[in-house]
């Protein structure tokens, strides 16, 4: 299990340059030569974190976007229903959850730990998610 998931949170602190935590979790996968080890980022989160992120902070983001290791995880008509399932637990916040819900899918599926500063929604919706938690 060496790649990791990054949800909003984890987008925005590198967005923004605040996390040395987060530096340190992109820069350790990027100095991997010869091999990827993957940063997933599901379309969900991207859009997320680009809509709260000032002008200035996106460049850095789209940066990372840029990466051999960043992979973008994309919400289809295939995956859908399995990310349905898991907000199915939000009720009446599903629409709030969609973020957290295409994260957790994502860690799921590809069997990663998720980098995120909040847990809660991602643990309210699969409490077994393994999380990375931003200091």
């Amino acid at each position: 299990m060496i790649g990791r998931v990054l949800d909003t949170s984890a987008l925005l602190v590198w967005s923004r340059r605040t996390s040395p935590f987060v530096d340190a979790v992109v820069w350790s996968r990027a100095q991997h030569s010869g091999y990827i080890v993957p940063l997933v980022i599901t379309a969900p989160s991207l859009t997320a974190a680009l809509a709260q992120l000032p002008d200035q902070a996106v460049p850095v983001l789209q940066a990372l976007l840029g990466m051999e290791i960043s992979v973008i995880d994309d919400l289809t008509p295939d995956s859908a229903p399995d990310v349905a399932a898991i907000l199915r637990t939000a009720g009446p916040y599903a629409a709030e959850q969609l973020t957290a819900a295409s994260v957790v899918h994502t860690a799921q599926r590809r069997g990663l730990p998720v980098i995120t500063s909040n847990p809660f929604p991602l643990q309210a919706l699969a409490a077994e998610v393994e999380i990375d938690l931003i200091p």
